[in-house]
């Protein structure tokens, strides 16, 4: 063979036609990129069962999987597997979430409609000490062998602490109405988050029409360390009115 048709042939490259170049792209496997993106998020949406906005998490992940899963011709995208494994961890991780914050928010509203009903009954009776005690973060609180009664009456912060009490909005029409009061929810209570810190709203009537505006109780929920159980406190008692019921 000739020198030159040698080289021709060792370094020429075969030119590949229009329809071979068709069939290799018609024959490829197709890839769903969603289907990857929606295991991604599904896997993420543990995260929706700490805070009631995280919820659109798996709402993403779940959009994305149709995406991914939708109907097909010829061969099985690759993809289509993660989005079905997407789909199915978002929803698993949504509905826990969903009804983690449901009964979460349940038994803070059960909680907090007693303690602002004890609280309301502790102003009512006159034991002031303990109502003022019951608006400090608890631990700031005086042990329980602490007397009270002589704590605010001695103590120069604790004094100044009561008579701060004594001249909130509210309170001294609470003082004068005693014990005539009887308190009853007049709506449910409303949970709600403000600045990282959970709240609960609960609005009180006075039945016996001694008192004839609605009262607002608002509570601060704070979750103990492992071993200690949740408190509450009370943040701030006004006058209801329509449409300001955020602290």
């Amino acid at each position: 063979m000739p020198e030159a048709v040698k080289a021709r042939s060792i370094f020429s490259t075969p030119v590949m036609s229009v329809e071979e170049s068709a069939e290799l792209t018609v024959n490829a496997t197709p890839v769903r990129v969603s289907g990857f993106l929606a295991l991604a998020f599904g896997l993420a949406s543990f995260v929706a069962v700490f805070g009631e906005s995280l919820i659109i998490v798996p709402v993403v992940a779940v959009a994305l999987a149709l995406l991914a899963i939708r109907p097909y011709k010829g061969d099985r995208p690759v993809g289509l597997i993660a989005g079905y494994i997407g789909i199915f961890c978002a929803m698993l991780f949504g509905c826990w979430g969903i009804s983690e914050r449901h009964f979460k928010t349940k038994l803070m509203s059960e909680q907090a409609a007693r303690f602002a009903s004890d609280w309301l009954q502790l102003v009512g009776q006159g034991d002031f000490e303990l109502a003022v005690e019951l608006q400090v973060n608890p631990s700031r609180r005086q042990p329980e062998s602490m007397p009270l009664a002589d704590y605010y009456s001695r103590g120069e912060s604790a004094i100044a602490m009561m008579k701060q009490f004594k001249e909130q909005e509210l309170i001294p029409k609470l003082i004068e109405l005693g014990t005539k009061p009887k308190w009853e929810l007049s709506r449910p209570p409303t949970v709600y988050t403000q600045f990282g810190r959970e709240l609960t709203l609960t609005v009180w009537k006075d039945t016996t029409g001694s008192f004839t505006r609605p009262v607002k109780v608002v509570m601060e929920y704070l979750p103990g360390a492992s071993s200690d159980k949740a408190e509450w406190k009370i943040e701030l008692v006004s006058e209801f009115i329509e449409d300001s019921n955020r602290v």
